[in-house]
């Protein structure tokens, strides 16, 4: 059942590297840091955050899978962390969706997007660090965990989704392509 649970995973984190990737294109090739405001453009660059983040709890889901049974107590804390930062971050962008009330957008939406953040950043650095630590996945992986959000918000409406967009496709490609080997990294602790 893992097995299928990481596959499936490994597909959601595809489905946000695409979303991702293409969000970048579009914030860098149609708005290039204007408002969101630009007409018909709100709606797109919401729906695909929000398909984005459907996706990348899914490849949450698949990571947290395809290691849970080996990386502790910190694998798991940066699991939950990234996971419900990350799901705080959708009702963020759901509220704002639904909500076209400025006022109300602050007041609700804001501090759920501001913590979601916060979290998701955590989170992922927790992760990265575990995946580093366990080597079930490639090195670059744990690596990736750790910078991919940060080059993100750094990169902004240039280039940042670009950004989440190849780190999710990468992660979802060694999630698809590696073959269970948690046997065998067992089995050589037992000797």
């Amino acid at each position: 059942m893992s097995t299928n649970v990481t596959q499936w995973g490994a597909l959601g984190a595809i489905l946000a590297g695409v979303v991702w990737l293409a969000s970048g294109l579009v914030d860098m090739t149609f708005l290039r840091g204007q408002d969101y405001e630009a007409p018909g453009f709100i709606f797109l660059v919401e729906a695909m955050y929000i398909v984005a983040l459907a996706g990348t709890l899914g490849g949450l889901v698949g990571l947290h899978t395809r290691q849970a049974t080996r990386y502790g107590w910190l694998g798991k804390a940066g699991f939950l962390a990234a996971f419900i930062g990350s799901a705080l971050l959708l009702i963020g962008l759901v509220l704002t969706f639904l909500i076209r009330d400025s006022t109300l957008e602050r007041v609700f939406a804001d501090p759920v997007l501001g913590l979601g953040l916060l979290c998701t950043f955590i989170g992922f650095v927790l992760l990265g660090v575990a995946t580093l630590m366990l080597g079930v996945l490639p090195q670059w992986c744990g690596l990736l965990l750790i910078v991919c959000l940060p080059l993100a918000v750094i990169l902004g409406d240039y280039g940042g989704g670009i950004a989440l967009g190849l780190a999710w496709l990468a992660l979802g490609y060694v999630l698809l392509s590696q073959r269970d080997v948690s046997a065998l990294v067992g089995g050589s602790e037992k000797r």
